[in-house]
């Protein structure tokens, strides 16, 4: 146990001082409301821009949420481009020491589990929601100087604060509780392109050792 929280350790020192913060995740709890009263209005649940698209439907807009901090490893593929190729997240690159160490904690805590993305949070509160692009279970691990923000699965409050959680975030609601502090999370997780992604690419128990994954 103290190699491992000498683990989360070293990836506490070498953590980017800030990170980007972004709208792009739909799940984050609460409305900027003074955000949405810029772009559009609230139509019930959802925020409807002015205008039409092209095919004459009503435009809504996806992230509303409040600003959030949020980086993904591992790899994508652009959107909207036919045949477009599978790439490495920027991120890879950017903060090379946290992806080690993100991937020798799931070698450590998870050693035989699948997946080729992590997400890692600061000081997210997502609210009750299920992620519908993942695949299958994931795993989630909290970590940093903080009290509470424990994860609640299906109605069920699990302290994930150095201890990885399983569950599917696919079919089980899930939220973060109210915390106090400085809380960083990790989601390893299967994303839509796993099964497309070459052997070589993904993480498969102990193989993360023997291969130069993302990179």
């Amino acid at each position: 146990m103290v190699f491992n929280l000498l683990l989360f350790a070293n990836l506490q020192n070498d953590l980017p001082k800030k990170i980007m913060r972004t709208r792009k995740r739909s799940n984050v709890s609460g409305i900027d409301y003074d955000y949405v009263n810029k772009i559009g209005k609230m139509c019930g649940k959802k925020c409807v821009l002015p205008g039409k698209t092209k095919n004459g439907k009503e435009r809504v807009a996806t992230y509303i949420g409040n600003l959030c901090e949020s980086i993904t490893f591992g790899y994508t593929k652009q959107r909207f481009i036919k045949n477009a190729k599978i790439e490495p997240r920027q991120a890879n690159a950017k903060y090379p020491k946290v992806f080690k160490h993100l991937k020798k904690i799931a070698e450590i805590y998870f050693p035989e589990f699948s997946y080729d993305c992590i997400t890692l949070n600061h000081n997210l509160k997502c609210a009750p929601h299920k992620d519908s692009n993942n695949r299958g279970y994931s795993y989630i691990v909290g970590f940093g100087n903080y009290t509470g923000g424990n994860l609640n699965v299906d109605g069920e409050s699990v302290d994930i604060k150095y201890k990885p959680l399983t569950f599917n975030g696919k079919k089980q609601l899930h939220y973060t509780e109210d915390f106090e502090g400085d809380r960083w999370s990790a989601v390893f997780f299967k994303s839509p392109l796993f099964n497309k992604l070459e052997d070589d690419k993904k993480v498969k128990g102990k193989v993360v050792l023997k291969i130069d994954l993302m990179e």
